[in-house]
């Protein structure tokens, strides 16, 4: 009964993924979306830019918001605002041979 129900599971795993396969490749989903981005890659590149410079801050204010609730969770997320700002600026530090100025400009 075991060896009949690993097969009835396998065959109808397979018929699933053929589904699925047939089913995405009928679709253009996908290369709508890469459409979309390309011609809208400015727009996209300074909300990335933004969330990168300004991410910090609204973990901060997260994390003071939490402290009257938990102070753990604010204080995680404290950490995680320290570690974002350091790892989004430090490219800009000129003693790591970064680049001037903001780094939302490049």
């Amino acid at each position: 009964m075991a060896k009949r129900a690993k097969k009835v599971k396998k065959v109808v795993k397979k018929a699933v993924k053929k589904t699925v396969k047939k089913v995405l490749d009928k679709t253009t989903v996908d290369e709508k979306v890469v459409k979309h981005v390309n011609e809208n890659r400015s727009l996209y590149n300074l909300i990335l830019c933004y969330i990168k410079c300004y991410g910090g801050y609204v973990l901060a204010l997260g994390a003071g918001c939490t402290f009257g609730v938990n102070i753990w969770a604010g204080l995680g997320l404290i950490v995680a605002a320290a570690a974002w700002g350091w790892w989004s600026t430090c490219g800009c530090k000129l003693c790591k041979g970064g680049k001037k100025g903001s780094c939302c400009k490049e």
